[in-house]
């Protein structure tokens, strides 16, 4: 479907491209089920019990990444009001992504200035994942590291990613858990973006 500036159309266009784009949207529906029961095919012929349920398991989740980010796309206006702050810690919904970029809800810092998270709908973020220390932009997250916000029982662990470094929607954003201090931000998390980033 080409790219079109819908408030630039006279009212036939729109009837025209209304109904262009309802078939397009059929067909699209079509192909999803379709590369899907591929799958499920394929899922049948695999004979480790393991890999099968792993398999089915994939399918799932990525399904039902679809239905959820629906329902967060439909959310964005309500999370206008979420103001994270630079150097704190939010659980974030990184939904089904690929290869090696982090996936699902995730522990994650908030790296944008305070202006833009105060003015924008949208906010920077590193993920704090499970995988252990690899490469130099990778920081082990101690538990002197940060405070937990009250209320929160659950130590967070794992390897912060500064390499992985990802513009998110706020509607993406679950709640507060914790805040780094900000000696580790200033003189530990700063230094190992910069290397990211090279700057």
């Amino acid at each position: 479907m080409k790219s079109t500036r819908i408030k630039d159309m006279k009212d036939a266009e729109i009837r025209t491209y209304i109904k262009d784009t309802k078939k397009e949207i059929e067909q699209q529906l079509k192909l999803y089920v379709k590369l899907n029961n591929d799958k499920l095919s394929n899922n049948g012929q695999i004979q480790n019990l393991k890999k099968k349920a792993y398999n089915l398991k994939e399918i799932y989740e990525y399904i039902k990444w679809a239905n959820d980010k629906i329902a967060i796309n439909n959310n964005v206006e309500a999370s206008y009001g979420t103001i994270p702050k630079r150097g704190e810690i939010w659980t974030c919904q990184l939904g089904e992504n690929i290869g090696s970029e982090e996936n699902k809800i995730r522990p994650a810092i908030i790296i944008q200035n305070d202006t833009g998270n105060e003015k924008g709908p949208t906010t920077i973020i590193v993920p704090i994942s499970n995988r252990p220390k690899k490469i130099s932009t990778h920081i082990e997250l101690r538990p002197g590291d940060y405070k937990l916000v009250h209320g929160e029982v659950n130590k967070i662990t794992g390897t912060i990613l500064c390499e992985q470094i990802k513009v998110v929607s706020k509607a993406r954003l679950g709640r507060h858990v914790a805040t780094l201090n900000s000696d580790f931000v200033n003189k530990i998390l700063n230094s190992k973006l910069k290397i990211s980033i090279k700057v």
